[in-house]
């Protein structure tokens, strides 16, 4: 009977072990999914009068194969990219409002000097004159072209990164309710296996959007935080980003983190990585430096030509 009892154990325990085999191909192209593991021990012995003998094997517990170093580099490297791609993107974006060739300012620019120079050699030739006024009306229109293009790329920035920030709130708040379920489950002496591959998979999202640091606590939920120190998830309690404008310049926007009604504004360098970097290093970097060269242009070139105007004479 004894036998019969060791037997039967046994083909329970690799009955449930092929259970966990046919789950784990049947997941093996579910994102966030972790291939799981059976891990066996032995049902113990019984003395008996002739010596101690074993009552054969049973399941110990189903652990997932992870590591949390490289689950975390990963994230880290993915944070990192995410905001590299998004600045590249808007970059090209931005080069595409400054063309070569014809169409560009510089075109445009060369054609108003050449005009002068054509008045200058000949003074008294009114359509001379003609041809200047229209080829600086045509820089002018070309430099107000671009900078209505360059507010338009602003906007459509700020609008992107209010869209990253109500993501970052959403992945929170579902990372909260997933660290609930798993304090649920603290009392067990198995771990939720799927719940922590979702734990995981949220952490992954959570990393594409803003940079973030995760201090795992003892009932197996994760707090996490952005911008170094600021807590946006502890435990089932989920605080908040907010988008909200620049007391420097109402028209410039920054990132800020509400936590009982108090918002705190977050410092681009603080960001780290993510979406939300990449676009604001755009924002207040790439773009405003754009800007202010756009302008310097415009202001040299009519200091300039305003200034050696009044230096001659009309007809």
């Amino acid at each position: 009977m004894s036998a019969l009892n060791i037997g039967a154990r046994a083909l329970n325990a690799n009955l449930a072990a092929l259970q966990v085999i046919g789950n784990n191909i049947a997941n093996v192209n579910t994102p966030g999914y972790s291939r799981q593991n059976v891990l066996q021990q032995t049902s113990g012995y019984q003395q008996m009068g002739n010596g101690f003998f074993g009552k054969g094997m049973e399941i110990a517990t189903v652990e997932r194969s992870h590591n949390a170093y490289l689950t975390r580099e990963a994230q880290m490297a993915g944070s990192v990219a995410a905001a590299d791609a998004l600045r590249y993107s808007r970059l090209q974006a931005l080069e595409g409002a400054f063309p070569l060739g014809s169409g560009g300012l510089g075109a445009a620019l060369n054609d108003t000097l050449n005009a002068w120079a054509d008045v200058s050699s000949s003074p008294s030739n009114l359509t001379a004159r003609v041809v200047v006024i229209a080829k600086g009306e045509e820089f002018a229109s070309r430099l107000r072209n671009t900078a209505s293009q360059l507010d338009a790329l602003s906007k459509s920035t700020q609008q992107q990164v209010q869209g990253s920030v109500d993501v970052v709130n959403g992945l929170a708040q579902d990372l909260a309710k997933v660290n609930q379920k798993i304090i649920e489950t603290a009392g067990d002496v198995h771990t939720p296996n799927d719940l922590y591959d979702q734990r995981d998979q949220l952490l992954g999202e959570l990393s594409k959007h803003i940079q973030t640091s995760s201090v795992a606590n003892k009932d197996g939920s994760v707090s996490v935080f952005v911008a170094g120190s600021q807590p946006l998830v502890l435990g089932q309690r989920a605080n908040q980003l907010a988008v909200t404008p620049d007391p420097a310049d109402n028209s410039r926007i920054a990132v800020s983190f509400v936590q009982g009604g108090v918002s705190t504004q977050l410092p681009d360098a603080a960001l780290g990585g993510g979406e939300i970097s990449g676009l604001m290093n755009f924002l207040n970097k790439d773009l405003v430096a754009v800007q202010n060269q756009l302008g310097r242009l415009a202001l040299a070139s009519a200091t300039t030509v305003n200034s050696q105007h009044a230096l001659g004479v009309d007809l």
